[in-house]
């Protein structure tokens, strides 16, 4: 047997549990959002073609969670990769209490999504929530805030929970690229006379685009997914209009009972999950491969 049909050996068993476990779903997904499926009420499969998606692009609830995705998927990831380039440059300088800091900073992202949900929502309770607490006190509003049951505020809310949670993801991203950096090519750079901002932007910024393309496309294709948070903190209130796109599917599914609705619902959310992943890999491979 030689080397290249020994390596075929090896990966066989992986690509069988891969297909077992994420092929052949979708494509059982796929398959069924061409059928009339309502489990709930016993009725035997019945195939009507494109009728779930005519039905589906045609539902104003539809566009409703698709917006919000977005606009979530939107903040969240730009805020987020702003913030973990910020602090990533100061877990990186030479300081005392530099370890203690990134212990401190790994906190939020250890915390599972659901008990940071609660306990976001906790903080912002319009009776006993300490952020009301705090604003208040400080003069900042003079009755508290239902923070929860206003869509502009509840999404707020969202954005910046998951904020607080994700950021530290991309800061320690970021960090392990700085510290890939060579220091005798900023040295060089300063004896060539160029001063701090010239250095960032020729030096560091460029090395850290392959991290930040891979960790940005890992968080855009997350947070279109975002689930957790939004049951956790709002469950797609108030009259869902934080409501996204896969809570909306699993709602169909579950809820509703509508398998073959569901399952145009959760294969239009793949297929556009499968075009970020697309639209970012040229880019990612092109710094690899540079």
């Amino acid at each position: 047997m030689t080397r290249k049909q020994m390596g075929y050996v090896f990966i066989t068993p992986t690509l069988l549990i891969f297909a077992l476990l994420a092929v052949y779903p979708v494509l059982k997904t796929i398959g069924l959002s061409f059928f009339e499926y309502r489990l709930q009420f016993g009725e035997a499969k019945s195939f009507i073609g494109l009728s779930n998606y005519y039905k589906l692009f045609s539902n104003p609830r539809f566009y409703a969670s698709l917006r919000f995705t977005v606009l979530f998927t939107i903040l969240t990831v730009t805020i987020e990769v702003g913030l973990g380039l910020l602090f990533a440059q100061f877990m990186n300088m030479n300081y005392k209490g530099r370890s203690f800091l990134r212990l401190v900073v790994l906190i939020p992202w250890a915390i599972p999504t659901i008990v940071s949900g609660f306990i976001w929502r906790f903080m912002v309770n319009d009776q006993y929530g300490i952020l009301n607490h705090i604003f208040e006190s400080v003069g900042i509003i003079d009755s508290f805030i239902p923070w929860l049951s206003q869509p502009a505020t509840a999404t707020a809310v969202l954005v910046t929970a998951d904020i607080w949670k994700t950021s530290p993801y991309i800061s320690l991203l970021v960090l392990a690229g700085l510290q890939n950096i060579q220091r005798s090519q900023l040295e060089a750079a300063s004896i060539d006379g160029a001063n701090a901002v010239q250095r960032y932007f020729s030096i560091i910024f460029p090395a850290l685009v392959p991290v930040l393309s891979t960790a940005t496309l890992f968080r855009l294709i997350q947070s279109f997914k975002v689930y957790t948070i939004i049951v956790a903190l709002t469950n797609g209130g108030p009259a869902n209009s934080t409501e996204s796109l896969t809570l909306y599917t699993l709602r169909t599914y579950f809820d509703a009972g509508n398998y073959g609705y569901g399952s145009a619902l959760a294969t239009v959310t793949f297929f556009i999950a499968v075009l970020i992943a697309l639209m970012f890999l040229p880019v990612i491979q092109s710094k690899i491969n540079t």
